[in-house]
């Protein structure tokens, strides 16, 4: 077989290397992958689970240009470690196992070769990863792979997918809960997100008698979904890890486990499957959750509570019958018993702390969950983009109030879509913002401002920060002469002629300055309005349309959340103009 040039030349370089042994040729297959046999030699003493020397596979892939380290299935490690992928046997005639060591520094995740440091020659790189392989075995031989202080990695399972997936809230309140349980054991309820792939919410937990414990604290959208399936789960005060670094691959592993912790999982399952042949339904499988404390760094104080999870576990039914034993509760009571201890294959699921601070931590430094209740006045095409980005970025509990309905010529730069057209743009947008993030919790309010009813004035006292999108000067004054009941952190928003630049107008008190705010407005050097310049929406429909592009909107509206957010931080009065130059930069203007 022609092997490459560039191959070769990494075979060369490493044949008298003292501790990596080529023990065969550069071979491809069908799927474009080349891959080179070795061994790698330990510089310290070996241990149980990594020898003096293991055999290895470099495999390179040619289209994607990428390098990957497997064990060998004969002679190499079978153990999993902490900085691994699950380390199980590959398919077919394979000649090596699946358990990737993890070689490439953290920013190479992002594919910029200026980040991470290493080599982008494929020569280079194979050699590259070589050579970390002979750091990680080391590591992994002297226990050092996890080192104290740095973010702790959970253990790989056999059969995780990316689906299904659990998400569950764990924050320090669920902490404290769950280490003064009173129950060891008990169900809890998921339900399915919206519309998405085979993904999960852990809702309401309830004791061995199903009687409710606690809530997690979802948004609007799955506090709402009825359950769906159900799942049964096992407080622990650890995580049950195996040595070196997997998640037990056996019922009897898991068992055995537990047992460490006092958990007798056989009384588990055959009471859990007692009582549930006792209910109405008692078809089906369930999901069995394992809880534990956390912490978020190696040799840090547990901060947090966590879940994992085993899908698809068997518990006897009413009809439920075993060759030479009588069909009656015993027998019943003896197969899940068994379960427990046996050596078929778990197939664990991917679980995700879906708390707010952890689902945006892409969002940067400084974002995570805002206290504060948010009421957006006006739901057009800046109140919608500027209501999704703080949405996502951290207000949970917001209003849109807004009169009006979704038109089809509001979709050139809205955030809805056809489907919301004819309906109420404040319910719309609430119902379509409440589907955004799992905590989302926003409510639509079709009036106009200000309210006319008492009862509603009485909830609108209620929100911390008025964010006023509707470009109005009335609104502006129905602002000022509304009793607001105390001091709120007031936001006004509004797009000059063709969106051209925005103003932003911000102020904490107890009365919105209206006379204030329109004055600095008028002081700013805008560009006149012209009406000449005023589109025509529909031929003999004399009603102009304000001109502006949905890249329009959305610039303003990504600075318009800076903005919002700076003074939901540090509440002041202030006028800033942000202006677009004609080379596209946007400059700030202070008034």
């Amino acid at each position: 077989m022609f092997v490459p040039e560039v191959l070769q030349s990494v075979s060369d370089r490493f044949a008298d290397h003292h501790r990596i042994r080529c023990t065969d040729s550069w071979s491809s297959d069908s799927e474009g992958r080349w891959s080179l046999p070795f061994v790698a030699r330990l510089s310290t003493a070996p241990t149980e689970f990594v020898f003096a020397e293991t055999a290895w596979y470099v495999v390179f892939v040619v289209r994607t240009k990428s390098v990957t380290v497997y064990p060998a299935m004969i002679g190499g490690i079978s153990a999993t470690f902490q900085h691994q992928s699950f380390n199980r046997e590959g398919s077919g005639s394979l000649s090596w196992r699946l358990g990737n060591p993890c070689l490439d520094r953290p920013a190479a995740t992002f594919g910029r070769a200026a980040w991470n440091g290493q080599p982008d020659a494929i020569d280079e790189k194979i050699a590259w990863h070589l050579e970390r392989l002979l750091m990680w075995i080391d590591a992994a031989a002297k226990g050092e792979l996890a080192i104290e202080g740095e973010p702790l990695e959970l253990p790989s399972g056999p059969g995780q997918t990316n689906f299904p997936l659990v998400g569950f809230t764990g924050a320090q309140d669920d902490l404290a809960f769950w280490q003064s349980r009173t129950n060891e054991w008990g169900w809890v309820d998921l339900a399915k997100l919206p519309a998405a792939k085979a993904s999960y919410a852990m809702t309401t937990f309830r004791d061995p008698k199903s009687a409710p414990i606690r809530e997690s604290g979802w948004g609007r959208a799955i506090a709402e979904a009825a359950p769906v399936k159900t799942g049964l789960w096992i407080a622990l005060d650890s995580l049950p890890v195996l040595a070196p670094w997997e998640l037990p691959r056996t019922w009897a592993d898991l068992s055995a486990r537990l047992g460490t912790q006092g958990v007798q999982l056989a009384d588990v399952l055959e009471i859990a499957g007692a009582d549930r042949r006792r209910r109405k339904d008692d078809r089906g499988t369930v999901t069995l959750f394992l809880g534990f404390p956390i912490a978020e760094l190696i040799g840090g104080t547990a901060s947090r509570y966590h879940w994992i999870a085993v899908g698809s576990v068997e518990l006897s039914d009413r009809k439920t019958k075993k060759n030479g034993f009588r069909a009656n509760e015993e027998t019943r009571r003896f197969i899940d018993r068994t379960r427990a201890t046996g050596n078929s294959s778990l197939t664990w699921l991917r679980t995700v702390n879906w708390e707010s601070d952890q689902i945006r931590t892409r969002s940067g430094f400084g974002t995570g969950t805002i206290s504060e209740r948010v009421l957006i006045i006006g739901a057009g095409s800046l109140g919608g983009a500027v209501s999704e980005n703080l949405v996502r970025m951290g207000v949970t509990r917001m209003s849109i109030l807004d009169p009006d309905t979704l038109d089809v010529g509001n979709l050139t730069r809205h955030v809805l879509g056809m489907d919301a057209v004819g309906h109420d743009k404040a319910a719309a947008l609430a119902h379509a913002l409440s589907l955004i993030m799992p905590d989302a919790n926003v409510r639509g309010i079709v009036a106009s401002f200000a309210p006319g009813s008492g009862e509603l004035a009485d909830e609108l006292r209620s929100y911390d920060v008025v964010i006023d999108c509707t470009g109005s000067d009335a609104v502006l004054d129905a602002m000022a002469d509304f009793d607001w009941g105390g001091e709120k952190t007031f936001i006004s928003l509004a797009m000059t002629w063709r969106a051209e630049g925005l103003l932003v107008f911000t102020a904490s008190e107890a009365t919105f300055p209206a006379i204030d705010a329109k004055e600095s407005f008028h002081e700013m050097d805008v560009p006149p309005t012209d009406f000449h310049d005023a589109r025509m929406e529909g031929i003999g429909c004399w009603h102009p349309v304000f001109p502006a592009t949905a890249a329009d909107v959305r610039m303003w509206s990504a600075v318009a959340t800076t903005t919002i957010l700076d003074a939901i931080r540090l509440p002041k009065r202030r006028c800033h103009y942000f202006r677009q130059r004609f080379d596209g930069t946007v400059e700030k203007l202070n008034g």
